[in-house]
């Protein structure tokens, strides 16, 4: 039976949030688009983490669960695969939990590898680093960030769009992106080509930003395999006739601005 699954695929576990903080607000964040886009009571839940270099917070995720840790009012439990775990709530609602790396190339420009427990080098350039992701079977995309997709980086991801090398990528969108600036050019250019756009979060390293995961996202329609999240996830994306409904609300200018401060003053 297909369900419709509600996603973030851009989501980071710094280390100054904490655990049972961050479900709980992704939790509220995918309730209230339950409410007024899908069924809730048929809808799947689900975070794809990105971790950065000399991140392994998955790993000790996967530990907890395979322990069925209790986390406040969280308990973590495996599925059937190694690159996915569920969270229950003392209420029985769940958000599943999927492995991801993000990965800095050689010429700057950040790689998401979705759906996967492998370990990327940064520094490579970025054909191979998505030949890297898509031969450990994992989803590669190209995520907008602040300052990214312009001058030379925009030409080399240009390129990129005008390759027919590359049969399977994404671009990722993110509610960072300030309200104020218009969708870049392209994601168009993407979805011309079949590519599709995922977006996520991206929650900056701010302690504020635990509230983030799952309020920008997307929403997809396929069969969902709870014992293999991961395969079922991949499966449904990769299929051309998926269609993606993205969801949330861009950064206000106010917002955008402080969190650029912050970051600065944090540095």
């Amino acid at each position: 039976m297909n369900q419709k699954i509600i996603a973030d695929a851009h989501v980071h576990i710094h280390k100054c949030f904490e655990l049972d903080q961050l479900l709980n607000a992704s939790l509220t964040n995918f309730q209230k688009i339950s409410r007024t886009k899908t069924d809730i009571d048929n809808s799947v839940f689900l975070i794809f983490l990105t971790e950065m270099v000399g991140d392994f917070e998955f790993s000790k995720l996967l530990e907890s669960a395979q322990n069925h840790q209790q986390i406040n009012n969280w308990k973590l439990a495996p599925t059937q695969e190694s690159i996915s775990i569920s969270a229950t709530n003392n209420e029985n609602q769940k958000i599943f939990i999927i492995a991801g790396r993000q990965i800095v190339t050689a010429e700057k420009l950040e790689v998401l590898a979705l759906i996967s427990d492998s370990e990327f080098a940064d520094g490579l350039p970025v054909e191979t680093t998505i030949q890297n992701i898509v031969s450990t079977n994992g989803i590669p995309v190209l995520p907008w960030a602040v300052g990214k997709w312009i001058g030379k980086r925009g030409k080399i991801l240009q390129k990129l769009l005008n390759s027919d090398t590359l049969s399977m990528v994404y671009l990722g969108d993110n509610s960072g992106r300030p309200n104020f600036w218009s969708r870049p050019s392209y994601f168009q250019l993407a979805e011309q080509k079949g590519w599709k756009v995922l977006p996520g979060t991206d929650p900056l390293p701010l302690k504020s930003e635990y509230t983030k995961p799952g309020s920008f996202g997307f929403i997809v329609e396929g069969e969902f395999n709870e014992t293999e999240p991961g395969k079922s996830m991949k499966e449904i994306l990769l299929n051309p006739t998926t269609s993606v409904q993205p969801y949330g609300s861009l950064e206000t200018p106010f917002r955008f601005i402080r969190n650029q401060l912050a970051l600065r003053l944090s540095a």
